[in-house]
């Protein structure tokens, strides 16, 4: 089979041809698992296409613990590119998921702190709580992350969970590999609503 037509499939959230590739060939995804490490599942998983994410949670479920050639499971990519309704369907397969580190060790909660997902950062703290201390290879937190890429609503939003949990100190003074606090990163970045923030003065 060639592998173009399912990943076109995928791209596109066309189940019916899908439906289609499985009557020609009940073991196409078989076949699809020894081309590579790209799945139909993290296409469809990073382009938000939930029926067919649903589709192919029926027909290969153990797609959602592999890696692609990027080093990412179909969670980090759904979680970077905000589609709620395909982390939620992920979600209801197995909440490991959340713990699942790829490149660089990221967690899917890492990745979407990149980008300041809230909503997803919700469902992905509902479901693996203390993934808020969790550390990438380079020792950053999401709250490193956020500050890094100037994702200020996600920065407070990260902090007042911390709150919930009563780890908000040791969160905020957490340091990287680079001996850095998220204030030491966030003062280099002259990110003065961070730094001027009260709770940052409060607890570091």
């Amino acid at each position: 089979m060639d592998g173009r037509i399912i990943e076109v499939a995928a791209a596109t959230g066309n189940v019916d041809e899908l439906e289609r590739l499985m009557r020609e060939d009940i073991l196409v995804m078989d076949s699809v698992a020894l081309l590579g490490a790209q799945t139909p599942l993290h296409i469809a998983s990073m382009c938000g296409h939930v029926s067919f994410v649903q589709k192919m949670l029926k027909l290969k479920k153990q797609f959602v613990n592999e890696l692609n050639q990027n080093g990412f499971t179909p969670m980090h990519l759904a979680s970077v590119n905000d589609h709620v309704e395909v982390v939620l369907k992920l979600l209801n397969v197995d909440h490991q998921l959340c713990h699942i580190q790829g490149r660089e060790g990221t967690l899917p909660l890492h990745y979407a702190s990149v980008k300041g997902r809230i909503h997803v950062m919700t469902m992905l703290l509902s479901a693996a709580p203390l993934t808020v201390q969790a550390k990438t290879s380079t020792g950053e937190t999401s709250l490193h992350i956020a500050v890094k890429n100037s994702q200020f609503d996600a920065v407070k939003f990260l902090v007042n969970y911390a709150k919930t949990l009563k780890m908000e100190r040791e969160l905020l003074n957490d340091k990287d590999n680079q001996a850095n606090t998220v204030l030491h990163l966030a003062r280099s970045r002259k990110q003065y609503q961070v730094c001027d923030s009260r709770d940052f003065r409060s607890f570091t």
